[in-house]
């Protein structure tokens, strides 16, 4: 299993980032790794929370794979909670966690998780050495897309 961990300090309000993590359609626009979404269903579970499910295709040099997930938005409690659906393709488990705390300044912190296990050895060793870094670079293109959407907040101070 191939695991990340990472907290980061971002200049924009908990809220605009949910929002922004949670507009999954929107992903093949600004991550270069996803080709294409698809939402399959959506379900209003209250007036803070949402599920849904999405056909997410990820793709990177000859690697192409489309795999369904099921995606439960909080706005309360400002998370995101990802999970793997369904039983074909390459991913054979999937838990990705998004945490935004507001900082005094009005920033967020974002506690970030995220375990998958593929089916296949040889591509779960690959993804291990890679993991790390097609993180960040996700968590890089979030930040660049929230700075085109929203007013940069707080000291630019270094990240967590």
């Amino acid at each position: 299993m191939a695991k990340v961990h990472l907290t980061k300090r971002l200049r924009h309000t908990p809220a605009q980032m949910l929002s922004l993590v949670a507009d999954v359609e929107k992903y093949p626009n600004f991550i270069n790794l996803i080709s294409a979404v698809r939402i399959l269903e959506k379900t209003q579970i209250s007036d803070t929370q949402e599920k849904f499910v999405a056909d997410v295709n990820i793709s990177y040099k000859i690697f192409s794979e489309t795999f369904r997930s099921i995606v439960e938005v909080d706005r309360k409690h400002k998370t995101l909670n990802i999970k793997r659906a369904g039983h074909g393709g390459a991913v054979k488990s999937l838990m990705n966690i998004w945490v935004f705390k507001e900082l005094k300044d009005g920033t967020t912190e974002l506690d970030f998780k995220l375990d998958v296990r593929l089916k296949a050895l040889p591509l779960e060793f690959l993804i291990k050495q890679k993991l790390h870094k097609a993180t960040n670079t996700i968590i890089e293109a979030f930040e660049r897309r929230a700075a085109q959407l929203f007013p940069l907040i707080g000291e630019d101070t270094p990240s967590t």
